[in-house]
């Protein structure tokens, strides 16, 4: 692509080439207009020549685009049609065309102006700076609308963070003095001066608020870290050790207060408490009433005091966080640098095009309206994607794609981990002014809708690339690749829930080639299911924040026979081949390599790994061998031919718990030569290993995920036997809040026959309340399927699980008198209640259609409490 900027200030111009190359792309935009573009979010430049590429395409399929204003002008209309180039309505082919408004770029201006607030702001020193929105990247909107500004360039080169609050009083300055030092040094003192600027305009408003007859020219704090110690390695404070605190020196002068912070400061942070912020913001709201009264000393601690508690009150609130580990892998993962890449939508709008041309007899305009014919054409597409990935794969060098797939998930890992560390301070931070569980949730989806079509475009590649005369892959085919593979997963998930009978098979078909389905149990079951798990797992992560601060030395080697039961030992061996402490051995030292390396995606061969394995951790042949085959995929001549021993549904990657997915098989390996290449990804490796370890002994992996029959038995008995302990604990928790109660009260005891089983938990009070409640254990369910799955299991239908639950509340409000020999007295069939207690969230807690009401079906603590 060839992109030629012309320059001048409000004058048109006209271009032409004699024999311009077909295969050269080109693009003419005005400097003014690039330099707008350039002030958009999230690799604007590329979305941009991606924009421009998929005009030329369709003009190749006979579109005609009507466009008088240049370039930019198509490329804000691609923008703010959310990147649909073709409209429904209009067939991708000749004959189709769009007429394009020659004013396009205003709202787009407007937008951008606004977002940047590009200006100038006076500075201590008379003279004014450049200026520009601080807070536009941020997750948080409020950031946005906030009057914080980061200065432009020329501060910058001189090496110096700058920031300013502006107010009707005048600028506030937040600078931090430049220092020499590495990447880490550079990094720290970002962190420092972008996270206390968002509690620095709050302070100043506070303080301008105390003092609303102060000077109008600028003032200016300056954060020296000049003296700081920054360590690679964790600093132990030492007993009796005071660690020193920032001292401020004010210049009245020139409007300049200065913090000089000791070399020891950075302990302050090693804390869970927000010991560090508090002494930093008190130091910055010395400076800033010293200014403001006039004065270089002596300002009044109560007044500081006030300060504090209103900007810092919440002692969640943090900006820096300094944990310590004893284990370098984990060292390694908190500070991965990649910035996480997530889907490109204008690649995932731009591949519906077209899509369902070869699909379906059925004309454009028209739809398809039973269930046969909806399932039969999403097949169809499904199958068109995957071979639409399949010829880019195989254009592609295998190692390359890889590698580059591997950082992507790594990053994701990681950027998922930041999240849970930092929830307490995020919640404390934010929460006054949004909400905060639905940005965190939004990220959450984002992460979602890149790591599974990365984790499915590494299985593919692992069988479908070449190992040579391959492309490299590049962002631009990066971003395509996801984009195919995410349209993979939603069209085959619509095709689950048309066969599950979660929606109505009901299939509109547009002449541009897209179609439409109801997903609308999206929005009434599957959102608010995964919006109330993640809201529980996001404050599950905030609450254990002091336990990252945890002083806890590595134990000694905990061997697995002090873990896990005999019986589940055994049955891993059989079913793997080889122990739990083998296969924590090799993980150990897969881990170490990655240290070794310094990156968290490792490249190798077969054969190095084999001889680490057993010369470093002293696994024998077998264990070698069985520990590579239980976490690796191997390559095989076609991704959508399953390998003897495994079925279709172990590799679709719609599905979870799969024998052959990249979660529970994490290695990658070329071939089974010793010089074949093998890649892993050091988070994903250690989330798989937890992953097929924890939820084996556990029994959270369904019988049909193993092959041997022990380990099939193990899973039957541990379910059975924690389903049992689950109902006790359910009947443990309501006699702690004041109930009678009992376990597994036969139904025959009642005077009802036998066939209809007992009651798990009976519950009841003297005052004439009781309770009659079944209790589920149940897998979380993560995909429409898995959803569907449960739902069927729970409609309340013959012979379904909640269909006896149902006939026994039927019997007993019927025959109340039946309670009578067990609760003690005779019951008021209005005051007998029923609940459905499972161990987590379940989809039925948002069905209106079931027999039992949505508020009756929920984890523990929606029990009734006394």
């Amino acid at each position: 692509m060839t992109l030629l900027v012309m320059g001048g200030l409000g004058r048109g111009f006209a271009l032409s080439f004699n024999e311009w190359p077909d295969q050269w792309r080109l693009s003419a935009i005005r400097i003014s207009d690039l330099l707008m573009l350039a002030s958009e979010l999230d690799r604007p430049i590329t979305r941009y020549l991606k924009c421009i590429k998929q005009k030329e395409w369709a003009e190749g399929e006979g579109v005609k685009f009507i466009n008088v204003n240049g370039d930019y002008n198509f490329y804000c209309f691609w923008r703010q049609l959310n990147y649909q180039l073709v409209p429904r309505d209009l067939p991708v082919s000749n004959g189709s065309m769009i007429a394009i408004s020659n004013d396009m770029v205003l709202p787009v201006r407007e937008e951008v102006r606004n977002l940047v607030d590009r200006h100038v702001i006076q500075t201590v020193a008379n003279s004014y700076s450049p200026a520009i929105r601080f807070g536009r990247y941020a997750y948080f909107k409020s950031m946005q609308g906030r009057p914080i500004y980061s200065s432009s360039l020329g501060h910058l080169r001189a090496g110096v963070l700058a920031g300013a609050v502006e107010t009707p009083r005048g600028p506030s300055w937040l600078l931090v003095i430049p220092r020499e030092g590495d990447e880490q040094i550079r990094h720290l003192l970002y962190e420092m001066w972008s996270g206390f600027i968002g509690l620095y305009d709050r302070l100043v408003i506070e303080v301008e608020a105390l003092y609303p007859e102060a000077t109008t020219d600028a003032i200016e704090i300056r954060l020296n870290f000049v003296e700081l110690v920054v360590s690679e390695d964790y600093v132990e404070p030492q007993p009796g050790m005071v660690i020193g605190a920032p001292v401020v020196a004010v210049n009245l002068e020139l409007r300049i207060a200065e913090v000089r912070f000791p070399s020891d400061f950075l302990m302050h942070f090693q804390q869970p408490e927000n010991t560090g912020e508090r002494l930093v913001l008190r130091a910055i709201a010395n400076g800033l009433v010293s200014l403001h009264q006039g004065v270089t000393e002596g300002v009044d601690e109560t007044v500081l005091d006030g300060l504090m508690n209103r900007v810092l009150g919440d002692s969640g609130m943090r900006i820096l966080h300094l944990f310590r580990t004893y284990y370098p892998i984990e060292h390694l993962l908190s500070r991965q640098t990649q910035k996480p890449i997530f889907l490109a939508h204008e690649d995932f709008v731009f591949s519906k095009l077209r899509l369902s041309e070869g699909c379906t007899a059925a004309r454009p305009g028209t739809s398809l309206a039973t269930k046969s014919e909806c399932n039969k054409f999403l097949h169809r597409v499904v199958d068109k994607i995957w071979c639409q990935i399949r010829e880019q794969l195989r254009q592609l060098d295998r190692g390359s794609v890889i590698r580059e797939v591997l950082r992507v998930h790594e990053a994701v890992i990681q950027n998922r981990g930041h999240w849970r560390r930092t929830a307490q301070a995020v919640l404390a931070l934010y929460a006054p002014t949004e909400d905060v569980y639905a940005v965190a949730q939004e990220r959450e989806s984002d992460r979602n809708n890149v790591s599974l079509p990365a984790r499915t475009i590494l299985e593919m590649a692992i069988c479908e690339c070449p190992t040579a005369g391959g492309h490299q892959l590049s962002r631009w085919k990066l971003d395509e690749l996801l984009a195919k593979a995410a349209l993979l997963v939603e069209v085959a998930m619509d095709s689950d829930a048309v066969n599950s009978d979660l929606i109505e098979p009901r299939i509109g078909l547009h002449l541009n080639g897209e179609y439409d389905i109801d997903r609308g149990f999206h929005n009434t079951v599957i959102k608010p299911f995964l919006t109330a798990y993640f809201r529980e797992g996001f404050e599950g992560a905030a609450g254990r924040y002091t336990k990252l601060y945890r002083d806890e030395h590595p134990a000694e080697r905990t061997r697995a026979d002090e873990v896990f039961s005999a019986d589940f030992i055994r049955a891993f061996q059989v079913e793997f081949g080889l122990t739990p402490d083998e296969a924590v051995d090799g993980l150990a030292e897969l881990m170490d390599l990655a240290v070794e390396f310094q990156n968290v995606v490792v490249e190798t061969t077969l054969g190095d790994l084999k001889t680490r394995l057993s010369k470093t951790r002293g696994l024998s042949s077998e264990a070698c061998e069985a520990f590579i085959r239980t976490f690796g995929i191997f390559h095989r001549p076609a991704w959508d031919k399953p390998p003897p021993g495994f079925r279709m549904k172990d590799i679709i990657p719609w599905r979870f718990r799969r024998r052959l997915s990249s979660t529970a098989k994490p290695i990658l390996l070329f071939g089974e030569h010793d010089d074949d290449k093998v890649f892993f990804g050091a988070g994903a490796l250690r989330l798989g290993f937890g992953y097929l370890l924890e939820r084996s002994e556990r029994g959270h992996l369904p019988q049909e995920f193993f092959i041997s029959a022990e380990m099939k038995q193990y899973i039957g008995a541990v379910n059975s036997e924690r389903g049992l302990e689950f109902a006790r604990t359910v009947a443990d928790q309501l006699r702690q809040i004041g109930w009678e109660v009992r376990n597994e009260v036969q139904m025959t005891e009642l005077g009802a026959p036998a066939e209809l089983g007992d009651v798990d938990v009976l519950a009841w009070k003297p005052t004439g309340e009781i309770q009659i409640i079944e209790c589920k254990r149940l897998q979380l369910a993560r995909t429409v399927a898995e959803v569907a799955e449960i739902c069927r299991r729970f409609r309340g239908e013959a012979k379904d699980e909640l269909d006896k639950h149902i006939q026994r509340i039927n019997w007993i409000k019927g025959s109340p008198l039946g309670l009578q020999r067990v609760v003690g007295y005779s019951p008021d069939p209005d005051r007998i209640d029923d609940r459905l207690v499972t161990n987590t969230h379940v989809p039925m807690m948002y069905l209106s259609s079931l027999p039992i009401r949505p508020d009756k079906i929920g984890p523990l603590r929606d029990l009734p409490e006394e």
